[in-house]
């Protein structure tokens, strides 16, 4: 069984913790039926970063920080997420992490230009996506759950854009060994409305039906599979 350096780069809201646990709990929840084992390490706390050859994958949460405001804990994250991508060890990156990624192997992150992406959308995935390891069995559309308002602005020069829409054009990128989503695979329909409702404010200042994307918000399982698919990798590398 692989053994999975979750790095949790943040918290939810308080009220939603208590009724559903933080992002690792969310993500244990969704890998219920897997045989993996977890370290969950925080660089918010601890400056020490574990060693990597103790892993045999990683996994990135999202966070309610903003990569712009280059806290300490999350700059010296940089170098870290580049000796990942050099050791070939396999990450996948969520939300704020999705963004961190970017910025740590050359590209550009900040908030998006058009606001706030809440609730669930559709996302296509791209030609290159049919023959990635990770997105190859999922549909040429799918729904996903999102709340940002980030993004990664310039992928970097390595980066395959696997999934994307209207709205936001890096959905999805891999970087070799590394792959990052801007959505959460770990949210379920009640999560998401959760945060639709706490950024109300937000969304009507973007012009946003806060009331339509919150009926439309839906559990995802396509998106839920590529956690899922994520750890069978690490599974099949590790054996």
């Amino acid at each position: 069984m692989p053994n999975i350096l979750l790095i949790k780069v943040g918290d939810t809201f308080p009220t939603l913790q208590a009724q559903q646990g933080d992002f690792e709990q969310m993500i244990y929840q969704t890998l219920s039926q897997s045989s993996a084992q977890f370290t969950l390490y925080d660089p918010r706390k601890n400056p020490s970063h574990p060693s990597l050859s103790n892993f045999d994958a990683i996994i990135i949460t999202g966070s309610h920080a903003m990569v712009t405001d280059q806290e300490d804990w999350s700059e010296a994250l940089l170098p870290y997420i580049r000796e990942m991508y050099q050791c070939n060890i396999p990450v996948l990156a969520i939300c704020y992490g999705h963004q961190l990624v970017a910025k740590a192997l050359g590209g550009e992150s900040g908030f998006h230009p058009k606001g706030p992406e809440p609730g669930t959308v559709e996302v296509i995935t791209t030609e290159q996506a049919a023959t990635d390891e990770l997105f190859h069995a999922l549909p040429k559309s799918f729904r996903v759950n999102v709340a940002h308002s980030q993004t990664v602005l310039q992928k970097p020069s390595t980066a395959v854009v696997l999934a994307a829409n209207n709205f936001e054009p890096h959905q999805a990128l891999r970087m070799g060994n590394i792959w990052s989503v801007q959505f959460h695979p770990e949210f379920n329909r009640e999560t998401t409305q959760f945060y639709v409702r706490e950024i109300a404010e937000q969304i009507r200042d973007h012009q946003g039906d806060v009331e339509a994307i919150y009926r439309n918000c839906q559990d995802t399982p396509d998106s839920e599979l590529l956690l899922k698919r994520f750890v069978e990798i690490a599974t099949s590398m590790s054996a």
